[in-house]
């Protein structure tokens, strides 16, 4: 997430298969409350640990809290407002 530029993922006219506001309101809830459980949490879902059969990997679930615990509080809540705003295209 540190660094990245994501294409538009909000829901919108121009993009109607992507995450509805509520998801990225939820994201910045997360980062606010508890930091470091949100990234354990997000782990799961992010990587398809949530998935049957999937092959869950604590060492990458460790990784993943560690990197976002580095990212430090401001960095994670604009990188959550960065998803909603970004807009990549081709032209």
């Amino acid at each position: 997430m540190i660094g990245a530029v994501p294409p538009l993922m909000l829901k919108t006219e121009a993009n109607p298969g992507g995450l509805p506001k509520d998801v990225f309101d939820g994201i910045r809830a997360g980062v606010a409350g508890d930091r470091s459980q949100f990234y354990k949490d997000l782990a799961v879902p992010f990587f398809g640990y949530n998935r049957d059969n999937a092959k869950k990997s604590q060492g990458v679930i460790d990784t993943f809290w560690a990197q976002g615990s580095w990212a430090g509080y401001w960095g994670s809540k604009r990188a959550s407002g960065s998803f909603q705003r970004s807009i990549t295209r081709k032209t």
